[in-house]
C-alpha cells in the first residue's frame, strides 16, 4: 500500500497530471504503480499519444489491458474514432479487445446518428482495416461506398420502421468505462469555475469559500473540499473543520484530516463517516493497523463499506499480505506480528468465527 495513490489523485484533480505522473513512477509496487498509471492515463483522454504512451508503461497485463479499454471508450466520445481502435488494438485479452471494438462502434454509430447525414471514412481518419474490426455494425448504421449514413430497420412484431442505432449487446461479462467526473449534472458558468480557481491558486480562500457554496452539487462539495484542504495546510483546522461539517461527502478532506491527526482511532472513526471512496478506506485501515496494532473495532468500521464478510475478509488479507511484503523489506518485526493479526482477523471472519 502507497499513500501516494491518494497523492496522485489530489494533483490530477487539481490538474497536475506531470507532477502526477512522476509520483505515480515512484511507486515500487508494480500493482499500485500500474493502478496510479492508468488514472494519469485517463487523465490524458484529450492527449491520445499521451495518454497510450502512458498506457505503454503499465506492467501488469490485466490493468494495461483495462487502461487501453478505457482509453478506447473515451477517445471514441470525443470523436477520436482511429485513436479509439488502435487502443483496441493493443489489448491482450480476446474478450476485453472485442468489448473494446463493440463500444466503439457503438459511439461511432450513434455519431453518424446523429449527423443525420453520411459520413465519408476518409473524414473519420478510417480505412476499410478499421471498419473491419467493428462489424457487425449496430443496427441503424449502414457503410456503402465508402461511407457511413443513417439507416432505417424494420421492427419484426409492429412492422413500424425504426431509425436511430440499436446497440449490440453480447453475453459475458460487463465492463463499463468509468464516466469523466461531473459529466450529465448540469452546467456551470465556466468563467465561475475559472474564477474560482484563480482565486485558490492566488490563496484567497475565504473568497473562493464563498463562491464554491453557490455551485450546483457535485461541485460545490468538490471546490469546498479543494478549499478545506488549503486551509489544512495552513493550519486553520476550525475552518476546516467547518467546512468538513457541511459537506455530506468528503472523500478527500476526511482523509486529509484523518491523515493529519495521525491517524488515531478517535479521528479515523469520526471523519471516516464521509468518505465513501474505497481506496482511502483501505490507506486508512492499513495506517491505523500499522501504528495502533490490530484495533478490530475500528477497522472494521473503517471497511464497512464493503459490505458482507466475504468482501472484509479478502481486504484484510489483502493488507495483511502488502503489510508483510512491507515488513520484510524494512525488517519490522513489529509489522510482521500485526500482518499475522490482520490476516488471522481475515480468517475468523471469512470461517464465521467473529461475527460481524
Amino acid at each position: 500500500m502507497d499513500e501516494r495513490l491518494f497523492l496522485i489523485k489530489t494533483l490530477l484533480r487539481d490538474g497536475k497530471r506531470e507532477e502526477a505522473f512522476k509520483e505515480a513512477q515512484k511507486i515500487r509496487d508494480s500493482y499500485w504503480r500500474s493502478y496510479a498509471l492508468r488514472w494519469v492515463a485517463e487523465s490524458y483522454e484529450r492527449e491520445p499519444e499521451k495518454a497510450l504512451e502512458i498506457a505503454s508503461k503499465i506492467e501488469e497485463q490485466s490493468i494495461r489491458d483495462e487502461t487501453l479499454a478505457s482509453l478506447s471508450y473515451l477517445f471514441s466520445k470525443n470523436g477520436e474514432f482511429k485513436k479509439a481502435i488502435e487502443a483496441a488494438r493493443l489489448i491482450k485479452n480476446q474478450f476485453t479487445r472485442k468489448k473494446a471494438f463493440r463500444s466503439v462502434s457503438n459511439l461511432l454509430a450513434i455519431a453518424v446518428a446523429r449527423g443525420g447525414t453520411e459520413i465519408r471514412l476518409s473524414d473519420l481518419k478510417l480505412d476499410e482495416r478499421d471498419l473491419k474490426e467493428l462489424k457487425p455494425l449496430p443496427h441503424g448504421i449502414v457503410y456503402k461506398d465508402g461511407k457511413l449514413m443513417p439507416g432505417a430497420t424494420l421492427h419484426r412484431i409492429k412492422g413500424e420502421v425504426q431509425t436511430g442505432v440499436i446497440e449490440r449487446f453480447e453475453k459475458g461479462p460487463k465492463w463499463r468505462p468509468l464516466e469523466p467526473e461531473f459529466e450529465g449534472k448540469g452546467q456551470t458558468n465556466e468563467y465561475v469555475l475559472s474564477y474560482i480557481n484563480r482565486l485558490l491558486d492566488e490563496g484567497k480562500l475565504e473568497d473562493a469559500e464563498k463562491l464554491a457554496k453557490g455551485l450546483p452539487e457535485p461541485m460545490r462539495s468538490a471546490y469546498l473540499e479543494r478549499v478545506g484542504i488549503k486551509y489544512l495546510e495552513r493550519g486553520h483546522t476550525e475552518r476546516v473543520e467547518r467546512i468538513f461539517s457541511q459537506l455530506e461527502v468528503a472523500n478527500l478532506l476526511g482523509y486529509a484530516l484523518i491523515h493529519h491527526y495521525g491517524y488515531t482511532a478517535e479521528k479515523a472513526l469520526k471523519y471516516i463517516q464521509k468518505v465513501f471512496d474505497p481506496l482511502p478506506r483501505l490507506l486508512v485501515a492499513y495506517e491505523l493497523a500499522k501504528k495502533n496494532g490490530v484495533n478490530e473495532s475500528a477497522i472494521l468500521e473503517v471497511l464497512s463499506w464493503r459490505g458482507t464478510p466475504p468482501k472484509i475478509a479478502r481486504v484484510l488479507k489483502f493488507l495483511a499480505f502488502e503489510m508483510l511484503k512491507e515488513a520484510k523489506k524494512s525488517k519490522d518485526e513489529e509489522l510482521r506480528k500485526t500482518s499475522k493479526e490482520l490476516f488471522e482477523l481475515g480468517r475468523k471472519i471469512e470461517t464465521g468465527e467473529h461475527a460481524l
